[in-house]
């Protein structure tokens, strides 16, 4: 009997470019997979990363706090109005030439007072409603006679009041020569004149001598006889408008400096200025404030601050990073009780009015839309 042999079942062959198609496809099913799976599943480092993107409020409370506050203009002392004195040629002289200096640096002018003379002639401070424009001789009437003799019997001198330069008016003007220990001028008939230029007047009827021309100086259009400061020196500050709006006139204020402090008053608030970039200037109101009398007070130029301390009082105070700007005003935001968004807490606006600020804090006038303890963001 013949041996069985086993049967061979033959596969078919796949040809080799099919085998790399399906392997292929296999690869690109295992990685599609991959790429679905991991959009589900995230590692805890990546869960971490975005947990970041989602804001965390910061609060803080609103509080009652005693806020002092002090209201700083910066300024500079500033010397007051100043007006030139100037001489003409006296009558019979070629040309104005201060022949002596009768005051110094620091005096005081007033009416009655010999400043220097002149290419031999007084010059005497005086003091008329109506300025000398001629010379008066005997005989001369007019309103500027009246007023020299209104202004002479101011002095303590006896003229007549007839608006006639008469023999009384001329005694009166000799004894005002005599007391500045000068002669008198006189007319063709030997008699008492007065001669225009040689009386100045300066407004206020009084200053202070800021400068003066030597002795021997031959004065022209670019030379005076001295400089006389009319007014007292002030302290002129630049302010903000929301500063000049806490500012009046007549208000006492704190003036102070390096080594100085005095108690001025606002004299007056100017017009809001747009500044000059190039001048240094800054936009704002000028406040001028007056300076008291002091010896030891800072020189014309430097600086000098305008304060102004509030009392202390107790108001609703918040931190000054919960305060917010924008074109309508100045608001905080507190939590609102509608649900989260998930994008964060919700919040919502407060309008409120900032009265002050000191040490980080930030006063509000009183509002019922806020209360000690409410919560408002400060992130």
């Amino acid at each position: 009997m013949p041996m069985q042999q086993d049967a061979v079942v033959k596969v078919p062959r796949v040809p080799r470019f099919r085998r790399i198609i399906g392997f292929l496809v296999i690869v690109m099913a295992g990685m599609t997979g991959a790429f679905l799976a991991g959009g589900y599943i995230k590692s805890p480092q990546s869960a971490a990363l975005d947990s970041i993107n989602i804001p965390v409020q910061v609060t803080a409370t609103v509080e009652r706090r005693a806020l002092a506050s002090t209201l700083v203009v910066p300024g500079s002392m500033t010397p007051g109005t100043s007006v030139g004195i100037a001489a003409s040629v006296p009558s019979g002289t070629e040309r104005a030439v201060i022949t002596s200096m009768l005051v110094a640096v620091g005096d005081t002018l007033k009416p009655g007072t010999i400043v220097a003379t002149v290419s031999g002639r007084p010059l005497i401070v005086i003091s008329t409603s109506v300025p000398l424009y001629r010379d008066l001789k005997d005989g001369d009437n007019g309103q500027d006679v009246s007023a020299l003799q209104k202004w002479l019997q101011s002095m303590g001198y006896l003229p007549s009041m007839t608006g006639v330069f008469d023999k009384y008016t001329q005694e009166s003007v000799a004894a005002l020569y005599r007391d500045v220990d000068q002669p008198a001028p006189k007319s063709d008939d030997k008699k008492t004149m007065v001669r225009w230029r040689e009386f100045v007047q300066i407004p206020g009827d009084e200053g202070s001598v800021t400068s003066i021309a030597a002795s021997g100086a031959v004065l022209t259009d670019n030379l005076l006889v001295a400089t006389v400061q009319t007014a007292p020196d002030v302290v002129v500050g630049r302010a903000s408008i929301t500063q000049a709006e806490a500012l009046k006139a007549g208000q006492a204020v704190a003036l102070e400096a390096s080594g100085y402090n005095a108690q001025g008053v606002i004299q007056s608030i100017g017009v809001f200025d747009q500044g000059n970039a190039e001048k240094g200037t800054l936009p704002g109101m000028d406040i001028i404030a007056s300076v008291p009398e002091d010896p030891n007070k800072p020189k014309p130029g430097q600086p000098v601050s305008i304060n102004v301390k509030e009392p202390v009082q107790e108001t609703l105070a918040v931190p000054l990073t919960a305060i917010k700007q924008d074109d309508t005003g100045t608001y905080v935001m507190v939590p609102s009780s509608k649900k989260d968004t998930g994008e964060g807490a919700s919040v919502e606006r407060i309008d409120v009015t900032v009265t002050g600020q000191r040490d980080g804090w930030a006063a509000l006038a009183e509002t019922s839309d806020l209360e000690p303890g409410t919560a408002v963001d400060v992130s």
